[in-house]
């Protein structure tokens, strides 16, 4: 087998596990100690062929990360940038993905996923983790705050 259906073997088993966005492809790539030529060509013909598409990948992964583990836009672009996706690409999807949500309501949904977790501690720790937890994801001080006392009653003047 010579190197260049090497890479195309490598290309095509990264490509059966998941999908990848062109930059991450190519890094796997050049990684592997193929040449930037021949990583070039690869990933031209796995264009052609449709089985790298960055504009479908980038939707498709903002969407699932809302679904799965939501977080606010910008830092699902930001994935998406670390992804090699060009970064005018990563915000369209990622603002366009979902579009009837809101930040607040990720944060709803995010929190909503741990709540039961926190049933059974005092109000005084529930407060806290739930806070914490979206500042974790990504989420605002203040939006945080917000969406914790929907979900659990005000914080109390001697718990700040």
């Amino acid at each position: 087998m010579n190197e260049e259906e090497r890479a195309w073997h490598y290309a095509l088993r990264l490509l059966a596990i998941r999908p990848r966005a062109c930059g991450e492809l190519r890094q796997r790539l050049l990684g592997k100690g193929f040449s930037p030529e021949l990583v070039s060509q690869i990933l031209k013909r796995a264009e052609e062929e449709g089985l790298v598409d960055d504009r479908a990948f980038a939707r498709l992964y903002a969407e699932e990360r809302f679904s799965t583990r939501p977080r606010p836009r910008r830092l699902v672009a930001a994935e998406l940038r670390a992804k090699g996706i060009e970064p005018r690409l990563a915000a369209e999807a990622a603002y366009s993905a979902l579009p009837d949500l809101t930040e607040e309501e990720l944060a709803r949904l995010a929190l909503a996923e741990k709540k039961h977790r926190w049933e059974s501690l005092p109000k005084e720790k529930v407060l806290k983790r739930a806070y914490s937890f979206l500042l974790r994801r990504g989420f605002s001080p203040d939006l945080a705050r917000k969406v914790v006392e929907e979900a659990f009653g005000p914080w109390n003047s001697a718990s700040e």
